[in-house]
Order: structure tokens, then sequence, then C-alpha cells
């Protein structure tokens, strides 16, 4: 490995940007903003289950986070309190929004800000460790979330997760 090549895969990697999407993933090929929020939210919680039989447990809350984030987001658009231009530019900034509109209340909102500030970002670039259990838990946090969201929705058939019972 070179810098050489290195700048080479940057160069390729910028130009798969720039290029019209082709193949896209299933479920994610829509025009609606919130619906695409909504099923990346889906897909997250999809790939968070299936890493954490890997046992790769630093992806689940990752996932798990994000998950909580762009299910958050797709409520902030169908309700139309947001454009996909102005949604919140950081994570604290999510659960700030979601409590400004009624979503969650603000004590929910804070722990779930705290809950990030204090351990995602501690598991994901200091001293934190993830363990199956603190990934079991994040994952079934997210679940609850999106199932919670997705259920107060006019759109809850949009939702890629399992068909509800």
């Amino acid at each position: 490995m070179s810098s050489t090549r290195i700048e080479q895969l940057i160069a390729d990697a910028q130009a798969a940007f720039d290029q019209r999407p082709v193949e896209i993933e299933s479920g994610l090929d829509i025009n609606d903003a919130a619906v695409l929020q909504l099923r990346k939210g889906c897909r997250l919680l999809a790939g968070a289950e299936a890493l954490h039989e890997e046992e790769y447990y630093t992806l689940v809350i990752e996932a798990s986070f994000v998950a909580i984030e762009r299910t958050v987001e797709f409520r902030l658009l169908e309700r139309g309190t947001l454009n996909p231009a102005d949604l919140p530019g950081t994570h604290p900034g999510v659960y700030r929004e979601a409590a400004s509109v009624g979503i969650f209340s603000e004590a929910t909102a804070e722990d779930l800000a705290d809950l990030w500030r204090d351990h995602r970002a501690k598991t994901y670039y200091q001293d934190g460790l993830a363990t199956a259990h603190r990934a079991k838990q994040m994952y079934a946090l997210a679940t609850e979330v999106h199932a919670f969201i997705t259920g107060r929705s006019s759109q809850s058939h949009e939702c890629l997760c399992n068909p509800q019972e």
C-alpha cells in the first residue's frame, strides 16, 4: 500500500459518489425524504441484529444510536416540522428537536442525549468497551424507539422491519 494507492482509492470513492446511483439497496430507492430516513432506521436495526449475532458489539451500539436518530428524523420530516436541508446537524440536536415537537418528553430527550454523550462516544472513541450486554440493551432501546415512533405514524406501513402482528 502506498500513498499513491490511497490517493487513487480516494478519487475512486469520490467518483462513485459523484455518479448516478445504480444497484441501490433494496427498499431505499424512493423519493420521499421522510420514508428514506425511516427505512434507513429499519436497515440499521436489521444490521445491528446481524452484527450482534457475530459479536461485533461496538458496531451494534453505533448502529443502534444511528437507528434511533434516523427514526426520529423520519418523524420530524413526516410531521413537516423540518425539511431535509434543516435536519439537526448534531446527535444531541436530534433529541432536542424531538422533544421540542413532542416526540419525546424533555426528560426522555435529555436521557437519550446523555446516553449518547456519556456512552456512545466513550465506546466508539475512548476507553469504553463494548460488551454483549451493552449491545443487547442498546439494540432493545433502538428497537423500542423505532416501534414507538412508527406506531404513531400514518406511514407505518412503509417500515421495512418485521410486519406488525
